[in-house]
Parts: structure tokens; sequence; C-alpha cells
């Protein structure tokens, strides 16, 4: 049995909320969802669980932006934006 925190292969993980934003929102009711990573995982790792196509995005975690390499830490919230087109 595992304890709090206890879980992906057996080692602690991490619990993240995320918010999707523009047209990847309708993913989740109110494009928000919370999701479970193992301890150390990057949001590259994040995108994979959410199942989000690979694409570019403006990451921002804890209002800071982002790369697909930072780390994710319990309690982190993440925003995803779509990549934008303009004209």
């Amino acid at each position: 049995m595992n304890g709090p925190g206890e879980g992906i292969a057996g080692g602690s993980s991490v619990h993240v909320s995320v918010t999707l934003k523009g047209l990847l929102a309708g993913r989740f009711p109110g494009g928000r969802t919370e999701v479970e990573v193992a301890r150390g995982a990057a949001v590259e790792a994040l995108i994979e669980v959410l199942g989000l196509p690979r694409s570019s995005y403006i990451l921002v975690i804890n209002g800071a932006t982002a790369d697909r390499g930072a780390p994710l830490s319990d309690g982190d919230h993440v925003q995803i934006y779509p990549p934008m087109a303009g004209g």
C-alpha cells in the first residue's frame, strides 16, 4: 500500500493544478484539471500525461514563463496556452 505522495512506479509523486487556455480549454470542464506526475518530472511529461498534441506551447508555472524542461513541484499551478497565429 502506498502512503501519501506515493504512487507512480512506486516512487513519490507531485500534484499539479493545470489550466488549459484557448482552444485547449475544451479538453476539461472549465479548462482545469489536477494531475499527478512523478517527482522530478518536467513539463514535457505533464504534456504527455494530458494527451496534448506535440506542438509549441506557451507555458507558465506559478506565474512565470517556463520551458518544457522545467521541473514540476508539488502544488505548482501550470497554465498551457496553445500556439497563436497572427497576420
